[in-house]
């Protein structure tokens, strides 16, 4: 049982950990107004650029830096598009996804020569000093430094959101921008920053899911990771510890369904064990639903503004 929690709990940290990142983007988006549902094909470019740049360089964190930079360039297509031109975000990111999709493709014949795979590449070494940690150590030595890097990252978007005055900004911008550019407020330059960090963030979950578990790179390999990411947003609140400890919930089930799988006596078949993270997704957006429907709740978190392009107030004279 005790060597059973463990593969739970480790397992539940490399899946979980990838949704997470990207989920934690996607409150940074939206939370200024700007939905992302692009953070589907920001997961499979990165995730490709990752491996990519370890290969080229042969250095896994030259390809986590590969996989932040594609991240950043598909989000500030999607800025340009939404925040400068106004045009419609879900469109916008649905394109991207496509884009991004066939980008991988076409690079992955190209630089390796094969189609639909990677070569593997070298693995990230996780701390040392986490091996000498009694009892523990041998586990937490397994994760990959970018599991722990995560929790740091949630600490410094807590922090930004609840202590800060950019935190605020962001706040306001998502809420009532035309209020916001009255107080002063860049409402645009806000939601730039904003939509180029949740960038950042998926290219993060894109390296996590490639060179983070797997050292390469498969066609399909992100198999709608983004949008558990994006479930997660919704679950936690448009919170950055909430969208965490939902994506750590995909991860519990992705990690369970790993699990059934080897067991040679799991009379579930395949097909069905293989559903069970995107199952645990619909029923919980299913409840959570219903239950606000029932008490004639509102989605609370949700930034008023989210969705909506903005035309800034010009003040006549």
């Amino acid at each position: 049982m005790t060597v059973l929690l463990i593969y739970l709990l480790t397992s539940t940290l490399r899946s979980g950990t990838s949704i997470a990142y990207t989920a934690m983007g996607g409150v940074v988006s939206e939370r200024a107004g700007v939905i992302n549902i692009g953070l589907e094909g920001i997961m499979t470019a990165s995730a490709f650029a990752a491996v990519a740049g370890a290969y080229i360089s042969g250095s896994p964190w030259i390809g986590v830096l590969f996989a932040i930079l594609i991240g950043i360039a598909i989000s500030a297509v999607h800025a340009v598009v939404c925040i400068t031109c106004g045009g419609n975000q879900s469109v916008s990111s649905m394109a991207l996804i496509l884009l991004a999709t066939g980008f991988s493709g076409i690079a992955t014949k190209a630089i390796f020569g094969q189609q639909g795979t990677t070569a593997q590449v070298k693995n990230m070494s996780s701390f040392p000093l986490l091996e000498k940690i009694p009892v523990v150590g041998g586990v937490l030595s397994t994760l990959s430094p970018l599991v722990y890097i995560s929790v740091i990252v949630l600490l410094i978007l807590i922090f930004v959101f609840k202590k800060t005055t950019f935190g605020l900004h962001i706040t306001m911008v998502g809420e009532h921008p035309k209020a916001a550019e009255t107080a002063g407020i860049s409402v645009n330059r806000v939601r730039y920053l904003c939509v180029l960090l949740s960038g950042v963030l998926g290219g993060l979950g894109g390296a996590t899911l490639s060179i983070g578990q797997m050292n390469l790179f498969q066609e399909g390999m992100v198999a709608g990771r983004g949008y558990l990411a994006m479930a997660a947003v919704i679950m936690g609140n448009w919170t950055p510890l909430g969208a965490f400890g939902a994506s750590m919930f995909f991860g519990f089930f992705s990690a369970l369904q790993v699990y059934l799988q080897t067991q040679p006596s799991n009379p579930i078949p395949t097909e069905f064990v293989q559903m069970i993270p995107y199952i645990a997704c619909v029923l919980i957006m299913v409840y959570t639903s219903i239950k606000r429907v029932r008490q004639n709740e509102e989605v609370s978190g949700k930034p008023k503004a989210s969705g909506k392009p903005y035309t800034r107030f010009v003040q006549s004279r």
